[in-house]
């Protein structure tokens, strides 16, 4: 208890103090002058969301409402080095308050709140090399839903768009290698929750390399290679290429002997056995002149679990099966070889700004199983953002343990200060 009344009066001491700073528009904050130059600006914003969720779940988890109630506190604080001898300093800081009173069980996936979602330095050399150490979020590549590439963070975010992706710790540095390319290593703490029969200590390495042109059509081309920290080593790439002023095709793969580095036994599964295994996703994208976007994508999962894996509870129910962050858990976040998913966003809807929508149906191509998302939200003021989630399972007996959730819904408020 005297950690969490610690932590508590930490963030409320941070919250206090850029509360009592200038308002967004006028967000620059002077540590130090000398003639008119500032050494250190800041931006911050300060945010509270309330949240409602409630859940159906299956028949081996009580065939039961849940809910879940929470109040989270936001900062995010960004400060800036001008002037030497600090200049091209950044600090990014992220602390999080939460309350929450939660009737799930213990042994659904979902990840806890984190109080400090990101905190970290990043300091940019003159000539283009960057260094940073810290706790920080890293997304790339061109997936809708998860990345094969990146296995420290597989989800996007899309999954559960209304909670934050916590950053891990890690030491970082990247450098050009062209006037299109950089190149990009990482140390890092992969925070994984221990799984019987999987090892999971260690650092996880990563080194990553990518180019961008954007003269005419914008392309992107990446390639990765990481491992380490629970996971077999592994080697990926990414591309991502306009097709005119409406259209882009993305594509992303990994492969691996064996997806997470097992220690053996009766729980073992096969997609971790030393057997060279890929996975990849390739799509296609239609952005409108108002902003909204659909995108098809077909997905390959060549580390699928095995008919009798599916068919015992201790293993059909580790994966999060595409319905949760699998980022702490060093398992494939689908459990089927083949899926399509169908995505669509209108940050415009109605073409009014205030309203937008997000829709996703994620089908599983080789057994039954369909996974539907809706969340549409209204802003009725610059300062407040309501918004209401649905999302519906349906898998058939063989995949029944794989869908812990039949349906779920929410309802939560953003509010900015």
């Amino acid at each position: 208890m005297p950690q969490r009344s610690s932590r508590t009066c930490l963030i409320a001491t941070i919250i206090a103090t850029v509360t009592s700073l200038p308002a967004a528009g006028q967000s620059e904050w002077a540590f130090d002058t000398n003639g008119n130059t500032q050494t250190w600006t800041s931006d911050s914003e300060v945010s509270l969301q309330l949240i409602h969720e409630r859940e159906r779940l299956i028949d081996l988890l009580g065939d039961d409402d849940t809910r879940r109630n929470a109040a989270e506190l936001r900062l995010d604080l960004q400060l800036r080095c001008s002037k030497s001898p600090c200049e091209g300093t950044r600090i990014i800081l992220k602390p999080r308050l939460t309350l929450d009173e939660d009737e799930r069980p213990a042994s659904m996936p979902d990840p806890y709140p984190d109080w400090f979602a990101e905190g970290y330095l990043l300091y940019e050399m003159k000539g283009g090399a960057r260094v940073g150490v810290g706790k920080r979020l890293q997304g790339w590549g061109p997936s809708l839903l998860y990345s094969p590439t990146n296995r420290l963070f597989p989800d996007n975010g899309a999954v559960t768009p209304r909670r934050d992706i916590p950053g891990k710790p890690m030491v970082y540095a990247s450098t050009e290698l062209s006037t299109h390319g950089r190149t990009s290593f990482l140390v890092a703490d992969p925070r994984l929750d221990d799984v019987a029969g999987i090892t999971t200590g260690g650092s996880f390495q990563m080194a990553r390399a990518e180019w961008n042109w954007v003269e005419g059509h914008i392309t992107t081309i990446g390639a990765v290679a990481a491992g380490g920290g629970g996971f077999h080593s592994y080697v990926g790439g990414y591309f991502q290429h306009t097709l005119g002023d409406a259209w882009t095709i993305g594509a992303e793969l990994a492969t691996s002997r064996g997806y997470a580095k097992s220690t053996g036994g009766a729980l073992e599964l096969a997609q971790n056995r030393g057997h060279w295994r890929w996975d990849g996703i390739i799509n296609l994208r239609y952005g409108a002149s108002s902003g909204a976007e659909t995108g098809l994508e077909l997905i390959y999962n060549g580390y699928a679990q095995s008919e009798k894996e599916l068919l015992n509870p201790q293993l059909a129910a580790l994966p999060s099966a595409g319905r949760g962050p699998s980022r702490n858990r060093p398992l494939h976040p689908y459990v089927q070889r083949h899926y399509a998913l169908l995505q669509t966003n209108w940050p415009k809807l109605f073409g009014d700004r205030r309203w937008s929508l997000t829709a996703r149906l994620l089908q599983g191509l080789d057994r039954a199983s369909t996974s539907t998302f809706a969340e549409i939200s209204y802003s009725p003021s610059d300062t407040t953002t309501v918004y209401l989630g649905l999302s519906n399972s349906r898998a058939g007996k063989d995949l029944e343990l794989t869908q812990p959730v039949t349906h779920s819904s929410y309802l939560a408020v953003d509010i900015f200060f």
